[in-house]
Order: C-alpha cells, then structure tokens, then sequence
C-alpha cells in the first residue's frame, strides 16, 4: 500500500468536493511535484483544472472596512509550472479553471478557491525580484469571496471568488 503525500490529499479535498456536487468520473493526468491537473465532465459542463495547495496559512487582526480577522496564503509557482500554465494548460472548449486548496499545517482548517484561468494568469503575469510568481489569497472575515491578487497588484485589483467553490462551478453540494 502507497503512502498517501500531500498532494494527493489536496487533490482528493478538490475532488470530493466535486464529485459530492455532481455526477462525473475525474481522469488525472499531468502533475508536477506539488501539483497536478485534472480533467473531468460533470452533467454541467467540462472542466480542465490545474490543482495547486499550500499548507502556510496566516491569520491576522487587522481593521479594514471594520473587519477584523484576515487569513491570507501564498501560493507559489515555479517557472515550470507557470511555463504548463502558460503554453499547455489551457483546452478550448473547457472551463479552464485553477483550484487553490489552502490549508494549515494540521489540515483541518482548508479552503478552496476556485479561479478561472485568465484571471489566474493576470495574477501570476509578474514576477517578484527573485524570480518567482504567486497568487495570494486573502479573506476577511466571514466575507463570502476570497480576495486573489499577485505581485504588484494595487490593494483595489484584486480578483474575487466564493469561498464556496460548488458555487464557481455552479453545483450544488448534495448531503449524504
């Protein structure tokens, strides 16, 4: 029996959350150390996912708009993995979408979030001094979406999505 590593923990969140909304038989393909896309047809439409995780969650208190409590993780992208993104990653016709799964070092406090393509692109389209690319995603509160931006972006760009992904993807979430 195999060892059950991180990825596959966080590809396995992402894909009972969807195979709980739906009907559809995922198909893996294409991974990179901690990472991998999967694409699968539900009776809604296709997807193309790109499925990536972090384990560094922060929490702050900070006031903004009266709010006061902020969780925040990065997630990082290597070059390779920007390069899939940018010149293979993407099938016409699908929704072509990146699942951030966000979790602490327990793993019992996660969250995914949900981004399409082109607005994940916008994010990583800048590098940091050292070279390397991130979407940072934020949520305050118990604010409904999540707040994702990359290097360089103004405190105003961010890009939202909801903090319940079955909702990005127009499923419901069947109880069982």
């Amino acid at each position: 029996m195999h060892r059950i590593n991180k990825l596959d923990y966080f590809v396995g969140v992402f894909l009972t959350t969807i195979l709980n909304s739906s009907t559809g038989v995922p198909v893996l393909f294409d991974e990179t150390e901690n990472s991998k896309r999967v694409e699968f047809s539900t009776d809604l439409d296709d997807f193309n996912v790109y499925i990536k995780y972090t384990t560094n969650m922060r929490k702050s208190k900070v006031t903004v708009n009266g709010r006061r409590k902020k969780l925040s993780f990065n997630i990082s992208f290597s070059k390779r993995e920007y390069d899939i993104l940018k010149n293979s990653f993407y099938i016409e016709g699908k929704q072509n979408l990146l699942g951030l799964v966000c979790t602490n070092d327990k793993l019992n406090e996660t969250y995914i979030a949900v981004i399409d393509y082109v607005d994940a692109m916008k994010c990583l389209g800048k590098e940091t001094k050292s070279g390397s690319r991130r979407i940072t995603v934020t949520r305050l509160s118990a604010e409904y979406d999540f707040q994702c931006y990359g290097v360089g972006f103004n405190e105003t760009e961010y890009i939202k999505c909801p903090v319940d992904c079955t909702k990005f993807l127009d499923l419901q979430e069947v109880n069982g």
